[in-house]
């Protein structure tokens, strides 16, 4: 998960997506890394198996939703 959030990330802002769009994912993508990163340990263990399902989704959708000028 972690590995490949800065790809997906740069992948993202780098998109032709407009710019609420972007947000909206990147804000999808960060906030289950941070989460296992910087949150408590009791916080860590007790929401690790969502983050992943979040995190797995949010990648899931971005090569779909591009939008071109």
């Amino acid at each position: 998960m972690p590995f490949t959030y800065a790809g997906h990330a740069r992948m993202l802002v780098l998109s032709e997506r407009e710019e609420a769009a972007k947000l909206e994912l990147l804000l999808e993508l960060t906030v289950p890394i941070q989460r296992q990163y910087f949150g408590w340990l009791w916080s860590r263990a007790r929401h690790i198996a969502a983050d992943d399902r979040a995190f797995a989704a949010t990648v899931a959708r971005l090569p779909g939703e591009t939008t071109t000028p």
